[in-house]
């Protein structure tokens, strides 16, 4: 990957280990002769860090074989950057009040120039909501990018959904070396040859407790607004909806039957103003997109079965059959045909729902 030198500053600015994320922008500002602040950023910095540790911050961000090293490691690790103030870093992203410096890539970065939507969830997402999840999610990837991370659940299911399309960026809480969830690898390393995957931390960066909730800040800022698939009273999700209401983006959730805890906090957002979403067509309607309808070809008995679903909400597979006039055994064929068309979703007990 060829990079101008600015961007060169930046990557090994971001590199230094041991300072904070305004003294690395500091240090940039410091060295930067065109800037006016340049002497006023160099004297906060001594008085930060010390003169000594300042000269040694500023030493090894000259010394050329450091910088080398710095970018041979990340070539080799196969990461590209996307560094602040390129012209390929996101301007939505770039807006926020503290955008990553660096945006370490993996797979398509041409992802980062898309419109984006975010859709994010609890890891104890309800069976029927997982799968509308990851059906409003293909559907959203026609014409947006999808941004989520990679979490079991809600998270996983958006992946899927958009993952087909290729239009997708999953956001990492660490580095590229260090995927927090080895369940999730799979979908990490498909994203990657598929998609796109964005840590805002070097490659061989572990993951800590406080990365999830700066990278979330992430996927609200790449994106125009979020969707809330499932949320608890406390939850990751509530906190990207948080940070996409500060930063001004739209803020939707799925609503969530009385009782339901996985959906408290999807509920309360609703309450609070967030705009109930059913389907992807209140998403495209909301940002004046054309929504393109997919109809499936459905069987006497399998319209059957779904309108008895979509009335009952849930039935038990018994109740099904009497409904749609068919055997037991019918039933079983048909909802596991619907399953599979995304259209009815198995709730454990031989219970059933529509999606």
């Amino acid at each position: 990957m060829i990079y101008t030198q600015a961007e060169r500053d930046v990557i090994v600015a971001d590199s230094l280990e041991g300072f904070t994320y305004r003294q690395k922008r500091a240090l940039l500002c410091a060295l930067d002769q065109k800037s006016a602040d340049s002497a006023k950023c160099e004297q906060w910095l001594i008085k930060s860090c010390g003169g000594g540790v300042y000269n040694k911050m500023r030493a090894l961000f000259c010394d050329d074989d450091y910088r080398a090293a710095v970018l041979g490691a990340l070539e080799d690790k196969d990461v590209v950057c996307v560094p602040l103030g390129g012209a390929d870093y996101p301007e939505r992203l770039a807006q926020i009040p503290v955008p990553p410096l660096v945006l370490y890539c993996r797979g398509r970065t041409q992802l980062l120039a898309r419109d984006c939507f975010a859709v994010v969830g609890s890891r104890r997402t309800p069976a029927a909501t997982l799968a509308a999840c990851r059906r409003i999610s293909a559907e959203l990837s026609s014409a947006l990018c999808i941004v989520t991370g990679i979490a079991d659940g809600a998270d996983t299911a958006a992946a899927r959904g958009a993952l087909e399309s290729g239009n997708l960026i999953c956001v990492l809480p660490g580095g590229h070396a260090c995927v927090s969830s080895q369940a999730n690898a799979r979908l990490v390393a498909e994203a990657e040859e598929r998609a796109l995957t964005v840590s805002e931390w070097p490659p061989d960066t572990a993951v800590l407790k406080y990365m999830f909730t700066a990278r979330n800040r992430i996927i609200a800022g790449l994106s125009l607004g979020v969707l809330v698939a499932a949320a608890p009273k406390k939850s990751g999700a509530l906190i990207t909806a948080a940070y996409a209401a500060d930063y001004g983006r739209e803020v939707f959730a799925l609503p969530h039957s009385l009782g339901v805890a996985a959906g408290e906090g999807s509920n309360e957002l609703i309450k609070n103003g967030a705009a109930l979403c059913c389907n992807a067509l209140d998403i495209f309607s909301a940002f004046g997109l054309e929504y393109k309808t997919q109809t499936q070809n459905l069987t006497p008995e399998e319209a059957a079965v779904i309108g008895c679903l979509r009335e009952c909400g849930r039935a038990h597979i018994q109740q099904i059959a009497q409904a749609a006039g068919i055997k037991v055994f019918q039933a079983v064929t048909v909802l596991s045909s619907l399953e599979l068309k995304g259209l009815a979703v198995r709730c454990g007990g031989n219970m059933y729902q529509a999606v």
